[in-house]
């Protein structure tokens, strides 16, 4: 398992390239794999791939229909 951690809003939402506001909705929904620990957001680098690669299918499945 990966020890490294995306933390902070700011470094999550510029990694995903979105604004923070739009990475806060996905967090609330549980839209997106994010957890708080020490009142700081964080993710695992594998988490947030996996969720781009799922949004990525996702998005391609919409086009092919």
């Amino acid at each position: 398992m990966s020890k490294i951690v995306i933390a902070g809003l700011e470094n999550i939402a510029v990694a995903l390239g979105c604004s923070k506001k739009t990475l806060y909705k996905w967090i609330r929904d549980k839209e997106f794999p994010a957890f708080k620990l020490d009142g700081i957001w964080r993710v695992m680098p594998r988490d947030a791939e996996e969720w781009l690669a799922l949004q990525r299918a996702a998005v391609r499945d919409d086009c092919w229909q």
